[in-house]
């Protein structure tokens, strides 16, 4: 597993964000530049945290290897998904009004107690402890965790939504519950086109953690790894998704 150059991290933001860019004006190109910048320092912060887990932790990356491989997923996605909801801050809590999301994953209070703990409690849980509720949760999607997009969209909606990378996650309809989500997560709408999509979750992800699954240094898609591609079943249920906000919101 490799960390991205912070130039690769740039590229992949410019891809995508580029064409939105051309057809719009030159403001664009200015708000591609802050979401590069936002980036980096985010990854700089969820770096320097990581090391003091692992520092003062060692198990913990011995336990994350153990849950990936139940649950049939990569332990780089893990990494990343952590990195962009909370830059591996365990006791990470969202401030904005009314909102309780907590911890290395921003576990809602609703799902908090859904698993039998409350938010309170997590910020108190060290790192290995969280991850026990980090596989609690994601157990009902096991098999169905085979790419990057598909795992941020389990914790991001609490359902895995159907279809590729070009999916829209926020808004699913008109709803004043959907705007909301996707008003209070626009800074993963990287390419300002009214909607939150599969792949820049996947891409919000990867430009903060920037951990690779070793398969992927074969020249392979940095969102998708054919290795837990054979279970496909859908999920028997729908959890609760595990933030409405995140903590970039008030940033």
């Amino acid at each position: 597993m490799e960390r991205l150059r912070p130039a690769g991290a740039a590229a992949l933001l410019l891809l995508m964000i580029t064409p939105a860019a051309n057809a719009q004006d030159i403001g664009s190109n200015d708000r591609a530049m802050r979401m590069i910048a936002h980036s980096e320092a985010k990854h700089i912060r969820s770096r320097q945290n990581l090391i003091k887990i692992l520092r003062d932790q060692p198990s913990f990356w011995i336990e994350l290897q153990a849950i990936a491989k139940r649950l049939k997923t990569e332990p780089a996605w893990l990494l990343n998904v952590m990195a962009s909801e909370s830059s591996f801050n365990p006791a990470a809590r969202n401030g904005l009004p009314g909102q309780t999301a907590t911890g290395l994953l921003q576990f809602i209070e609703d799902t908090a107690q859904d698993m039998g703990t409350t938010t309170e409690a997590i910020r108190h849980m060290s790192p290995v402890e969280q991850l026990r509720l980090v596989e609690k949760y994601l157990s009902p999607f096991r098999g169905r965790l085979n790419s990057l997009s598909n795992v941020y969209s389990a914790v991001f909606r609490g359902f895995i939504a159907e279809g590729g990378d070009a999916s829209a996650v926020a808004p699913l309809n008109n709803s004043n519950k959907e705007l909301r989500i996707y008003s209070l997560n626009r800074w993963l709408d990287f390419n300002g086109d009214g909607k939150i999509t599969k792949g820049e979750l996947a891409l919000a992800a990867l430009s903060v953690g920037r951990f690779q699954p070793a398969a992927i240094l074969s020249g392979k898609s940095p969102y998708r790894s054919p290795a837990y591609a054979a279970d496909r079943k859908p999920e028997a249920r729908r959890t609760r998704s595990i933030y409405a906000g995140s903590l970039d919101s008030q940033q």
